[in-house]
């Protein structure tokens, strides 16, 4: 019985010995250990600032970089026989800025040089893969640069129609540090007539772009115009309208708007999407085939960056209900809108 209470004495300085320090005093509890959660480290690089030359990469990688400007457009962008055309819901993000060769030999530079990711308002990330231009040119940036050597060069990327571009993330490659753009307040905004009056910083485009009459506005690959817009009980293509309609027949010019170093674009009946909406609200979407201005034959062809043509397109309408706007789009293009509503 004696051995049983020296050991259970023996166990218990044991016990008080591990919780008192060399001191006597109780050791503190140990600290929890703080949990690893993956992925959520931000990537290693600096905060730029526009005007600022920063250097990008390391080794044979380095590149000397300069962000001069930031801008919004929704005008289709050509570099090289390359033309990129923003969507109904997207706008363009145009970067302009200055590479410079800070190595003591010569190195090579193209559109993947530099990786460009734009964050938008949702914190959505739009990379960057399209070719990059000379500055001042249609001209495709693949050049080599001499030691020292500069050039100036803008990338053009889509992001969404509307909202701003608070971020941009720039780097050399994945295995660089970054470096980050606070945009907010330094891209310029889409001109008036485009933008969203709601939005007062000129970064939301709007829905649908109202144009003038006799003034061209970008679609796709093509630039569209109202040259006239008429009423008329005659008949077209061989076809005379039925009792109590007329025709409202409007005149269009049509140009390919791309850069002197695309190619030249077909345009056919399918090319383009037209929609009429008359003054009671109701709308006749055009399912025939466009037709030459002084002729009742099938209007098409090939027009080279530049090239202008002009054609005809119809509507049936009650003899006792005006137009209102003809509306176009090609492709996935943005909507234009013409006023009809003065055709006699």
């Amino acid at each position: 019985m004696k051995t049983i209470q020296r050991a259970v004495g023996l166990n218990a300085a044991l016990i008080l010995s591990t919780m008192l320090s060399p001191t006597g005093a109780a050791n503190p509890a140990p600290k929890p250990a703080t949990p690893v959660v993956q992925g959520t480290t931000q990537l290693a690089g600096g905060q730029g600032t526009l005007g600022k030359t920063v250097t990008l990469g390391k080794g044979r990688a380095a590149i000397n970089f300069t962000l001069n400007s930031a801008e919004f457009t929704l005008a289709r962008v050509t570099v090289g026989t390359n033309v990129y055309v923003p969507k109904a819901d997207e706008k363009l993000l145009i970067l302009r800025y200055t590479l410079q060769n800070p190595q003591k030999e010569s190195k090579d530079v193209s559109w993947n040089t530099l990786k460009f990711t734009a964050v938008d308002a949702q914190d959505t990330n739009h990379e960057h893969d399209n070719y990059v231009g000379r500055d001042g040119t249609s001209e495709q940036l693949d050049m080599t640069l001499k030691p020292a050597q500069k050039i100036n060069v803008y990338a053009v990327m889509a992001v969404p129609a509307a909202g701003p571009i608070p971020k941009l993330i720039v780097s050399a490659g994945d295995e660089f540090p970054v470096q980050r753009y606070d945009l907010r307040g330094k891209v310029k905004g889409l001109a008036a007539a485009l933008a969203d009056p709601k939005d007062p910083s000129f970064a939301t485009a709007r829905e649908v772009q109202t144009v003038a009459n006799s003034t061209y506005a970008p679609l796709g690959k093509f630039d569209m115009k109202l040259d006239a817009a008429a009423l008329s009980p005659a008949a077209i293509n061989g076809q005379t309208p039925p009792s109590g309609q007329r025709y409202l027949v409007a005149t269009l010019g049509l140009r390919n708007g791309t850069a002197k170093t695309a190619e030249a674009a077909e345009w056919t009946f399918n090319t383009f999407k037209f929609q009429l909406r008359n003054a009671d609200g109701e709308v006749q979407v055009y399912d025939d085939y466009l037709l030459k201005v002084a002729r009742d034959e099938t209007a098409n062809g090939t027009l080279k960056p530049g090239e202008e043509a002009r054609f005809r397109v119809y509507f049936l309408l009650p003899d006792n209900v005006a137009g209102s706007t003809l509306s176009v789009s090609e492709g996935e293009s943005r909507t234009i809108a013409f006023s009809v509503s003065a055709a006699r």
